[in-house]
């Protein structure tokens, strides 16, 4: 009488929820995803009929817990759901799932001829037992033919049950295999993709140090074509003037002390793009603007004279640099 004057709502608090309301919720849970129950049907292999019993909750048509308990754990799995399973475990117990209802009157009949045994004199016990012996004549032993049958619809029926009661961990097995392929798969083009960059990163290296090489013997001679307009100069010149032009000539030189990288562009042309080292040094002739962008300035030093050096800044710096041998520090 106490638990009737409790609220509804104080009541819902306290205690576990019935298999009705757990039902109402996986009912309410299912609809929420738009499925049907032909889809967890199909889905699952749980027939319709079971389905609708669990959503209302009765239990009443499960011959044992361990299907109810297997059947309820599918659905809640499928649905993503394991704290409603938790419930539904509490309330699903064997004290849900009584005798069978001729299990009592089984039990009953045995005691009652028990007692009808107990009565019999020693005598009529003796003589029931003899009466219990194989006859002397006429015993016929059962056929081998219908013990095969029998062997083999037995081990038809161990094959389906165990099927049946290992159809969620097959299932699980099949879906591992199948994400372990399609890994694997992943691992094989990555593996694919990781080669194509690498060769690719190689071929741009060959380029640039082709590039490089082109450059530094187009460097080298322009280098001895200025050493020997020098030699001229200090011989008695027929045109002084135009030898002291040539010697004067700015040029764009740089050094590096250090890690830094480096982009060397005549108008929309790259001439260098690479990470310099300590101890790289390269002269680029300043025919047109040369546009240099620095990675790290600090680790540098640039003469467009080729005496005085200068550190262009620390960090990230853009610097224009002309043929009059002026430089311009570019703002983005």
């Amino acid at each position: 009488m106490k638990d009737a004057n409790i609220p509804t709502s104080d009541r819902k608090k306290d205690e576990p929820r019935s298999l009705q309301e757990l039902g109402a919720e996986l009912q309410r849970l299912r609809e929420s995803k738009n499925l049907t129950l032909d889809d967890i049907s199909a889905a699952t292999c749980i027939r319709k009929n079971f389905l609708e019993d669990i959503e209302a909750g009765n239990f009443v048509r499960f011959k044992a817990l361990v299907y109810a308990r297997g059947f309820v754990r599918t659905c809640t799995t499928l649905l993503g759901a394991p704290e409603l399973w938790n419930e539904y475990r509490q309330q699903l117990t064997i004290d849900t799932f009584g005798p069978p209802q001729g299990a009592s009157e089984f039990t009953a009949r045995s005691e009652s001829a028990g007692r009808r045994h107990s009565m019999m004199p020693p005598s009529s016990a003796r003589a029931g037992a003899a009466n219990m012996g194989l006859p002397a004549r006429g015993f016929r032993h059962s056929s081998a033919r219908r013990n095969g049958v029998l062997l083999l619809v037995l081990l038809t029926v161990g094959a389906l049950g165990g099927l049946w009661f290992n159809w969620d961990r097959l299932r699980g097995e099949v879906s591992k295999l199948q994400r372990e392929q399609a890994y694997d798969e992943m691992k094989s083009r990555e593996a694919e993709q990781a080669r194509h960059d690498e060769m690719q990163k190689a071929e741009e290296a060959a380029v640039q140090r082709e590039m490089q090489a082109r450059r530094q013997t187009e460097n080298a001679g322009a280098e001895s074509d200025a050493e020997k307009a020098l030699a001229s100069a200090e011989r008695p010149a027929v045109m002084p003037e135009e030898t002291g032009e040539a010697a004067v000539k700015p040029a764009l030189t740089i050094r590096a002390s250090g890690d830094c990288w480096l982009r060397v562009r005549e108008g929309d042309k790259d001439l260098l793009v690479t990470t310099v080292r300590e101890g790289f040094e390269q002269t680029f002739p300043l025919d047109r603007t040369l546009s240099v962008r620095f990675g790290a300035g600090q680790n540098v030093q640039v003469s467009t004279n080729g005496t005085d050096f200068s550190s262009p800044g620390a960090g990230v710096q853009r610097l224009e640099y002309r043929p009059d041998g002026s430089s311009l520090k570019v703002r983005k």
